[in-house]
């Protein structure tokens, strides 16, 4: 589970939550496309480009393989729905061959449950699960019954996911790729995995 870095909500968005009034109540989703690029950006930073739950890469300039997610779903938390604390991003729900999503967000949907959910905060989300060189994830602790759910619930065990962090961490190990090929400082972007990259070499993504 990748997680989101600390973030802030921008400008545009709390302007427009500041006028809410008697005839007027702020609602998902958002009025105006304005307000929807503003916490995108927002939240693209934050993520360090990349999906909440699996952490590849987004592609937000394509409609349909990303979407805003509701930690808490709007279904049952009407409330948050316009909470920048829960809104993140993760991909899908189409995949690129227009398919739809197994993973992530997708297979979600509007589940929750306060006893079994880890709330994707980076880096402590990410220090509950351990990455394998052979692709798959398992929870750091195996008393960690939450961190077992997560994988289940998200499909991180999804055959492409592990294909991929096995292929990525046999390159780590076989120092053909290095850290800095996973994350660009100057755009404050990172690869699609790499918190996996930084979680197996021991560090954390800036």
């Amino acid at each position: 589970m990748r997680g989101c870095h600390e973030k802030r909500a921008p400008e545009k968005f709390t302007a427009w939550l500041a006028l809410a009034g008697p005839d007027w109540t702020p609602s998902y989703p958002f009025d105006g496309p304005h307000v929807r690029g503003a916490v995108v950006d927002a939240l693209f930073a934050a993520q360090r480009g990349l999906c909440v739950y699996c952490g590849r890469r987004l592609h937000t300039d394509q409609p349909g393989r990303f979407h805003i997610e509701h930690f808490f779903p709007q279904s049952r938390y009407p409330h948050l729905s316009v909470d920048f604390a829960n809104l993140f991003l993760s991909c899908g729900p189409e995949l690129e061959d227009g398919m739809s999503s197994e993973t992530c967000g997708h297979a979600k949907a509007d589940w929750y449950d306060e006893t079994a959910s880890i709330e994707p905060d980076y880096p402590a989300c990410a220090h509950r699960f351990r990455f394998c060189r052979t692709g798959e994830v398992e929870p750091e602790a195996r008393s960690d019954a939450a961190a077992a759910v997560m994988i289940r619930i998200l499909n991180l065990s999804h055959r492409e996911f592990m294909k991929d962090r096995k292929d990525i961490l046999e390159l780590i190990d076989g120092e053909t790729l290095e850290l800095s090929d996973f994350f660009d400082c100057a755009s404050g972007v990172a690869q699609s995995y790499a918190h996996v990259v930084f979680r197996h070499l021991g560090k954390v993504i800036p």
